[in-house]
């Protein structure tokens, strides 16, 4: 499995609301149309955000960073965003079923 996670930190609240409420649906699109396992969305603060991005493998997100995943994150560094990405091969990771993750879904 392999994690990207995207730290991101907007110049005000009307920006962090407009970039994120128009882009993380169509991320999620995407991504499901790529092979994306899951998503979450943390608030830090009133103008910072974490997303973490969960692939099956480090091959199915390079395919999917390089067709549309880049644009996102430039869209968003060109309206002003501070953007900082970590990637990294999931060394453990421990889920309670499919059920239970389904449940918690609020998208």
């Amino acid at each position: 499995m392999y994690q990207r996670v995207i730290t991101l930190t907007f110049k005000d609240e009307l920006s962090k609301e407009a970039i994120t409420n128009y882009l993380q649906p169509v991320i999620k699109e995407q991504g499901e149309a790529y092979g994306l396992i899951a998503m979450t969305c943390a608030r830090i603060n009133e103008l910072s955000v974490v997303d973490t991005y969960y692939w099956p493998d480090y091959d199915t997100f390079e395919k999917a960073k390089n067709e549309y995943a880049g644009k996102f994150v430039e869209a968003t560094r060109q309206a002003g965003a501070k953007v900082d990405i970590k990637e990294a091969f999931v060394y453990r990771a421990w889920f309670d079923g499919t059920d239970d993750m389904k449940s918690l879904t609020n998208f």
